[in-house]
Formats: structure tokens, sequence, C-alpha cells
């Protein structure tokens, strides 16, 4: 089984990158529908989850065996089923793409190909404003403000389940700076490192 885990800022075009190349190397790929399955099993709304894995919490405890606490019961109950959803897709023994959500991390037992991807601020508010309509386009200002929070919710996530930092070129085995560049002229680029590194592996 392959995995490739795909972390990336906000609007660096990571998730574009993710579905292409689950496209081009016929894997199957997992983003949103993991929340989806958390606020089903959980009986949330979808929204609710999205917005409390990503509020700021305090680590007070790791360990290699995902147990922890924090200040937030209700993040922390969040998280362990996270982790429960992507152990039980991992079981499948299929090869996945999956997008975010610190699999680096979660599944690093399986030896999976990390990378991640990164743009200039530059880029990244001018990829939120091709996709904003036209009578609710934000301010640019507004746009680089949103793209921080998240980002820094991101990796306040990933301090709660490990040591290592959100974002660190050497956690990951490729670092993908889209700035200047088209998403599907990367793509056979990451193709070709899948190709060796799990060549590598067997």
């Amino acid at each position: 089984m392959n995995i490739i885990t795909v972390s990336r800022q906000f609007s660096s075009g990571g998730r574009e990158i993710a579905k292409r190349l689950a496209d081009a190397l016929g894997y199957d790929y997992y983003d949103k529908e993991i929340i989806s399955e958390i606020a089903k099993n959980k009986s949330l709304d979808e929204k609710y989850v999205e917005n409390t894995l990503g509020i700021k919490a305090i680590p007070l405890h790791f360990a290699r065996s995902f147990t922890f606490a924090y200040a937030s019961t209700a993040k922390s109950e969040l998280l362990v089923e996270e982790k429960r959803i992507i152990d039980e897709i991992a079981s499948k023994g299929r090869n996945f793409i999956i997008v975010g959500r610190n699999a680096d991390i979660l599944l690093k037992d399986y030896k999976p190909l990390n990378i991640f991807v990164c743009a200039d601020m530059e880029s990244k508010i001018k990829r939120c404003l091709e996709k904003s309509t036209e009578d609710k386009k934000p301010s640019v200002k507004e746009i680089e403000k949103q793209i921080n929070k998240i980002d820094k919710g991101r990796a306040s996530t990933r301090s709660i389940i490990s040591e290592t930092k959100w974002g660190e070129c050497t956690n990951y085995h490729m670092t993908i700076n889209t700035t200047g560049w088209q998403i599907k002229e990367l793509v056979p680029i990451v193709v070709k490192l899948s190709e060796l590194y799990f060549g590598k592996e067997n």
C-alpha cells in the first residue's frame, strides 16, 4: 500500500496538487470527506467540526500512543475520532492520498511520502480572489488576515500531536513552492518522485 500525505498552506494550491496527483496515479483521495465522516459519526454540523479542529489549543501531554489531554475537550474528542477514521482508511490496504489532517504524523508507521505545499502571500491572495464571487469579494487585507489565521490554527493543532513543527521542510520528503507555477505543471514531478520513493521502499 502506498500513501501520500499533502500538507499545505491555505490557498497555496495543495488541494489541487493532491487531487490531480490522485487522478494521475489512480489513488483513492481523501480530503473533506474525513470532516464529513466525523460530523456524521458524532451527529455534529460539518462547519462546527471544521472550526473546532482549527481552534487553538494548548498541549498538556503527548505520547506516541496518541494519548494526550488538551485545554479543549471538544477538540480532543474530535481529534481522536479523526485518527480513528484515518486508521480505518489505512486498514483497507488501498493506495491513497490524504490532504491535511496531520496525516504525515498519524500514518508515519506506514512510511508515507510526505509533501508540503506553500506559496508567497501575493500568490495565495490572488488564488483566493480568483475563487471568490464578484458579490462577495473580500479585501486583500481581509484575505491575508484569514490566511494567517487558518495557517496558525494548523500549526497549533500540529503542536498538540507532535513535537515536530508544521511546515518545517525537514519533516517532509518534498516541499513545493507553487509561486509562479501552474499546478498542472508540477504534478508530473511529484508523480516521478512517488515512483522513485515507493520503488525504493519496496
